[in-house]
């Protein structure tokens, strides 16, 4: 039996079992306006983001099979849509009726730490049953991103790709 997963927080420096699920609180683009004008240029909440009334971004969650783990390394990150798919996105975000089958073409606007650059990367979101966020779905490619997404990790990489995210991780 593989020992469990576990890792300190940088919050709470308490250990907990598993991986943390490292997340970014904003899209790139969002980062790039001034923060002194993000009052006015932009409107953000925990799963939406419009810059400019012309930039849309929506969270989702990108899921990393480990080998030998029950649960995948789950980033959450920020993806960008056209204003149609936005505007159907946005319809459905709060629908407690919702179920899982629409998808959206996207990019990946969420910098990585561990891979080469990330953003705009093509992905594919997948609409989930109410409360969940969509589950990105990356386009194949050379991109190691893509191919760990594709292929999975050992556990020993995805150790590796949240010890930036947090305190300390190790098995057992």
């Amino acid at each position: 039996m593989t020992p469990p997963l576990r890792y300190k927080c940088h919050t709470c420096d308490e250990w907990h079992v598993g991986l943390p699920s490292p997340a970014a609180p904003y899209p790139y683009p969002y980062f790039l306006v001034p923060e002194h004008e993000r009052a006015t240029r932009c409107v953000l909440t925990p799963d939406q983001c419009v810059v400019d009334d012309r930039e849309f971004y929506v969270r989702a969650s990108l899921p990393i099979h480990v080998h030998d783990v029950d649960v995948p390394l789950l980033y959450g990150v920020w993806v960008s849509l056209s204003a149609e798919h936005y505007q159907r996105f946005s319809r459905l975000l709060d629908d407690r009726a919702r179920q899982p089958g629409e998808s959206f073409f996207a990019w990946l606007c969420t910098p990585l730490m561990g891979y080469p650059d990330t953003l705009l990367l093509k992905t594919c979101i997948h609409v989930q049953a109410w409360p969940e966020r969509p589950v990105v779905e990356l386009e194949p490619t050379s991109h190691p991103l893509s191919v760990d997404y594709h292929h999975g990790v050992s556990v020993e990489r995805a150790l590796e790709l949240v010890s930036p995210y947090v305190a300390r991780a190790e098995r057992g």
